[in-house]
């Protein structure tokens, strides 16, 4: 395939106009003419150093105004270039053998279902006419947004009981109402597959510095909040998808009672579900400490089994005796898991080598913000892997605040504290 390009470009420069530039400018590095299209991941920086209607308004002074561009924030990237907590990404590619679109879905968080069928539309339409089989769609949309709640504040731990009510009471009007809350993405793509059911996916969720404050999604040249964006794209390229996390389930308890929502737990082993984790794993009141929550927690995640897969569900908040998930769960058994940083790196490399190696051409991966926090320093371990699977083929990693991947023979798989990816082979 002479004529397929693939190129990422990296920015570190604070100001947002001329971080748009040199990133451009570096992913288009060996491209002649307009990109099939180009994603990029930006942290939140540039929010306040220029904004990131600049930083796109820089992009598109270097990319063609016609180029189909998507992504959003993230908490950091991973390269061939190295690993960021600060700064711009952007992959270009461009390839003959490709049919490209961009859809964009409103109100998420409101009304996940009426968004996604909004946004699955257009790709239809579009799509409709295209000689190329292989349907991949790449999708990027709102993630969570903690309520930031006076006097509390954003906080991941509140132990009163009558201001955990007082909150939990409040998350159904500050979704319909504010657009805060959990990001539902989780509805917001069973939804979209049920209209797309011939493809496959990966997602991302936008996300901040992980306080989960604010987030944002771009679709071409426009900044946009609460909504999802989707790349859709049909081609003669094989696109596999999976995922990995490296959780092993460690101890069973029994979740007895949920909230109506099904993401917040009442009771654990029929008891209080906060008192009850405590007593499992060993560990006196001081545990839930707000400054070493998303520390500690990481490393004791909530995990279910569904289908016979194995599936991490990390704890958001501790809300007096309740316990507040991202992603929706049942009632029945469940496990606390245990994670390490040695096997989340492992499970990576075991889980791209079983998706076949010698033919990829590029990869496209959406991990777990946590990862990021609970690596530190190794995440550059994480890239030795990368580095060592695609060679000299171009990736990129944004770290997320929710992942997914789907295909129509295992339906979808929303992810929490894991990498999910797209190898695009020849």
């Amino acid at each position: 395939m002479p004529d397929l390009k693939v190129n990422v470009g990296v920015s570190e420069k604070w100001d947002a106009r001329e971080a748009g530039r040199e990133v451009a400018s570096q992913a288009l590095a060996g491209i002649s003419g307009k990109p099939s299209f180009f994603i990029v991941f930006s942290t939140i920086h540039y929010e306040n150093n220029g904004g990131f209607q600049e930083l796109l308004n820089g992009i598109y002074e270097v990319l063609p105004r016609d180029t189909l561009l998507a992504g959003g924030t993230v908490s950091g990237f991973t390269t061939q270039q190295g690993c960021y907590v600060r700064g711009v990404a952007a992959m270009a590619v461009s390839y003959s053998n490709m049919d490209v679109t961009i859809s964009v879905g409103h109100n998420t968080i409101r009304n996940p279902q009426a968004a996604a069928k909004d946004c699955a539309q257009k790709i239809k339409d579009d799509l409709e006419k295209s000689k190329f089989k292989n349907q991949f769609l790449f999708t990027f949309s709102g993630g969570t947004q903690i309520l930031d709640v006076p006097p509390v504040g954003r906080k991941s731990v509140v132990r009163s009981g009558l201001l955990a009510k007082t909150i939990m009471s409040s998350f159904s009007a500050s979704q319909f109402v504010l657009q805060k809350g959990i990001g539902r993405e989780d509805e917001l793509l069973e939804a979209l597959v049920t209209e797309i059911p011939d493809c496959q996916l990966l997602h991302g969720s936008a996300i901040d510095d992980v306080r989960m404050l604010r987030n944002y999604q771009f679709a071409n040249n426009n900044v946009l909040m609460n909504a999802i964006v989707c790349l859709g794209i049909k081609s003669d390229l094989n696109a596999a998808v999976d995922f990995a996390h490296g959780a092993e389930p460690a101890l069973e308890i029994e979740i007895t009672k949920l909230s109506s929502d099904r993401r917040i737990i009442h009771e654990i082993n029929g008891k209080p579900a906060a008192q009850e984790l405590l007593r499992l794993i060993k560990w006196p009141e001081g545990f839930f400490e707000e400054r070493l929550f998303t520390k500690r927690f990481p490393f004791f995640p909530l995990g279910v089994y569904v289908n016979g897969k194995f599936y991490v569900r990390p704890f958001v908040m501790v809300l007096g005796d309740s316990i507040l998930l991202m992603t929706r769960i049942d009632e029945g058994k469940a496990y606390i898991a245990r994670i390490d940083g040695g096997s989340m790196i492992k499970s990576v490399d075991t889980s791209l080598k079983k998706s076949g190696a010698g033919d990829q051409a590029f990869g496209l991966f959406t991990a777990c913000s946590i990862r990021l926090m609970a690596l530190g320093r190794k995440i550059y371990n994480e890239r030795d892997v990368l580095l060592k699977y695609f060679k000299n083929q171009p990736f990129l990693l944004g770290y997320c605040g929710g992942e997914a991947v789907y295909n129509p023979e295992r339906g979808i798989e929303y992810l929490n504290e894991s990498v999910g990816y797209a190898v695009f082979r020849r």
